[in-house]
């Protein structure tokens, strides 16, 4: 039978092989590694689950950040895109399974794989060209890794997001529709009202009515 390991083994040879692996420091508070660019700072989040017990189970999943200072102090503000590491097949599809040596391996593998195809490769885009590494983002990876709008323009200018902004208004629901109306009549009841957000960034900027 398999050697199950305590929650801080297995986390802890996590980080220090991805942080091996990437290249980049791992913040031990923050729980995090950070690479900084210019006026973005990119982060590998890691989370534990809540069922984490030593010796029985331990599960772990990630989350690269994109953060852009300029936008705000607060992570709400600041966070401008980001992409999630979950397992790709098993019976969790939500925490990769570190219990043990073996399944350790394995998740380890996984997310250096998967880190490697998008924290990385977006890493070396930035510092090469900036301007077309979001470009790109806003182009081919927009859904994918959730993509700010208004960080886009601010990089790239208005006009860089103006087709992707039209395909977001001509796919607006009559629910969202109304929310819309709503919201320019003072509603302050949804989400997207309050925090920065596409649909925010759009209604605020009349997108939707030009």
């Amino acid at each position: 039978m398999a050697q199950l390991l305590s929650v801080e083994e297995a986390t802890n040879l996590v980080y220090t092989e991805l942080e091996e692996f990437t290249g980049w420091k791992f913040l031990k508070s923050q729980r995090c590694l950070k690479r900084k660019i210019k006026d973005l700072e990119l982060c590998i989040q890691f989370f534990t689950s809540k069922w984490n017990k030593s010796h029985e189970y331990t599960g772990l999943n990630a989350c690269l950040e994109i953060l852009y200072k300029k936008l705000g102090k607060l992570p709400v503000q600041n966070t401008v895109a980001f992409y999630e590491y979950h397992p790709k097949s098993g019976d969790d599809l939500y925490w990769y399974d570190i219990s043990t040596e073996e399944k350790l391996r394995a998740a380890i593998n996984a997310l250096e794989f998967e880190i490697k195809n998008t924290a990385l490769k977006l890493t070396e885009q930035l510092e090469s060209n900036m301007e077309k590494a979001v470009q790109e983002l806003i182009d081919e990876n927009f859904e994918e890794y959730h993509v700010r709008l208004d960080f886009a323009a601010d990089i790239l200018g208005a006009d860089a997001i103006k087709p992707r902004v039209e395909n977001i208004v001509k796919s607006l629901s009559d629910d969202e529709k109304q929310q819309i109306k709503d919201y320019r009549n003072g509603a302050r009841t949804k989400t997207w009202m309050l925090n920065p957000t596409n649909l925010k960034y759009i209604v605020d900027n009349g997108y939707d009515s030009k």
